[in-house]
């Protein structure tokens, strides 16, 4: 049985599925509400321990299923992520375990801040005396072995915090930290826009997530400050309503293009003695544009800046609780120049989920995929091991 506890800016999910060499069977879900994190980041320990705690015990009624080992999935402003490189000595003309280890040392020994958590080493490919795309290089004959790898890091009292409000709950103990962006790549993105290059964009409620992959490899993931919540706050400071409401109104009537909107008048109440207010639908949807295209414009700056506006050859994924806007993909093509597509968990099963089945369940979906390729390994979050020590210990655990 696999358990994972996402956490987002608005909401904790929490997702319970079994998994066999073929499928992965979602049994049930449970999403909380939560005022305890602000752009990803825990600021509530006492109110996000308490949606857990709620998400956790909704999944129990509902299943019958004791829960005592957890996965955790995050995202959030103290996420950083860097391209790294490793290189060892073929000890032995063959490589073996050992040699890729040493490799795997030298790439997260030479990048991760010493005030930093190490959550995620991904291996884009292997090199041995200069030739390149190698996935898995044991006993191929050589004498230099590199490592490319994509590392995922964040500040230690971030962990912390997620440590804190999870383990509140008595018998429950975490097996692993993740990225939660990951875990949408591995459920909405096909191996082929991987291969061929493509930007995957996570608009959630306080975070927006990019990932880049080219060659069946991440070669980029950054954390935005923003998302959602901006346009948000928007309509609510410039109709005067609770943020409450104007994410209700948000949803209910918004769009991403505003000239195709027509001027029908909405009537909402106000914050002054339930003063009835009047807005036009457009003018609704005009505050959405200029908001949404402020995070769409500085997405494609980030893509720019860092030279990867050639290697998304597929174009764009949009997903994330935003991405349920209606014309976002058409908006998308506009700003970004480049093809634009929702993206939506695939390839699991569903039964009796189809409502899971919308871009702002892509991570917590995508993570059980990810999260059921490494259980029933002998790997648990033993932080006496330090971080190289514990992500050694994942890495084997995958070959």
């Amino acid at each position: 049985m696999i358990c994972n506890i996402d956490f987002g800016t608005s909401k904790i999910t929490t997702t319970l599925a079994s998994s066999d060499t073929s499928d992965l069977e979602i049994h049930d879900f449970s999403s909380v509400s939560t005022s305890g994190l602000k752009k990803g980041s825990i600021i509530n320990i006492s109110d996000t321990a308490k949606a857990v705690e709620k998400s956790i015990n909704n999944l129990k009624i509902k299943t019958n299923f004791k829960i005592k080992n957890v996965f955790v999935s995050f995202s959030g402003e103290s996420i950083s992520s860097t391209n790294s490189m490793g290189v060892a000595e073929i000890k032995d003309k063959q490589v073996s375990y050992k040699d890729m280890e040493s490799a795997w040392k030298t790439s997260i020994s030479m990048s991760v801040p010493k005030d930093k958590e190490l959550i995620d080493v991904i291996t884009s490919q292997f090199i041995i005396d200069g030739q390149s795309g190698i996935k898995d290089p044991r006993g191929m004959y050589g004498g230099r072995l590199e490592v490319s790898t994509h590392l995922v890091y964040c500040s230690k009292n971030a962990v912390n915090n997620l440590k804190k409000c999870v383990e509140k709950i008595n018998g429950l103990k975490i097996k692993r930290f993740f990225y939660n962006q990951l875990g949408t790549a591995e459920s909405v993105l096909s191996n082929d826009q991987k291969e061929l290059g493509v930007c995957l964009i996570d608009i959630g409620a306080g975070t927006t997530d990019i990932t880049v992959y080219k060659k069946g490899a991440i070669l980029f993931s950054k954390v935005l400050p923003y998302a959602g919540d901006l346009i948000t706050e928007s309509i609510a400071m410039s109709l005067k309503i609770p943020s409450f409401q104007a994410e209700q109104i948000k949803v209910k009537y918004g769009s991403a293009i505003s000239d195709e909107i027509s001027d029908e008048i909405l009537k909402i109440k106000g914050l002054e003695n339930n003063k009835e207010l009047e807005i036009s639908k457009k003018a609704l949807c005009e505050i959405i544009e200029q908001n949404l295209s402020t995070i769409l414009r500085n997405c494609v700056s980030t893509i720019e800046q860092n030279g990867l506006q050639d290697s998304i050859g597929t174009g764009l994924v949009l997903t994330g609780g935003t991405a349920n806007l209606e014309n976002i993909t058409k908006l998308g093509k506009i700003i970004t120049q480049k093809d634009c597509l929702i993206g939506s968990p695939e390839n699991l099963n569903l039964k009796n989920f189809e409502k899971l089945n919308k871009p702002q369940f892509g991570a917590s979906l995508g993570m059980m995929k990810y999260c059921a390729e490494v259980d029933n390994k002998e790997f648990t979050f033993n932080r006496s091991k330090g971080i190289i020590g514990r992500m050694l210990e994942w890495l084997r655990s995958e070959m």
